[in-house]
């Protein structure tokens, strides 16, 4: 996982405990976490966003996007963000580089 990504879900985390509770903060990453457990058995389930980043792909939970490189031997969570968040201009300013 990137620094980056592992930024995004301190992030999330903080604005779910701020808005909810620290238990539904807590319980929304280990569902996100189980995103990334399950991308290992299935790498290419996740749609091609390769128009924003070279091999990039992307699956969803709930209203978050994880956007992950499937290699060989592993994936690398790049970043993970709120569906809301524009992607391109994400890409654009450098946001899924690795």
């Amino acid at each position: 996982m990137t620094d980056t990504a592992e930024a995004d879900l301190a992030e999330i985390w903080a604005y779910v405990a701020d808005d909810s509770s620290e238990a539904t903060a807590t319980r929304l990453l280990e569902k996100i976490y189980a995103v990334f457990h399950r991308l290992q058995d299935f790498p290419l389930s996740g749609a091609d966003r390769r128009q924003l980043a070279a091999g990039l792909r992307v699956t969803f939970h709930g209203g978050y996007a994880v956007y992950y490189l499937p290699t060989e031997d592993q994936i690398l969570i790049v970043r993970v963000l709120h569906g809301a968040r524009d992607a391109a201009a994400i890409a654009d300013a450098g946001g899924f580089l690795t």
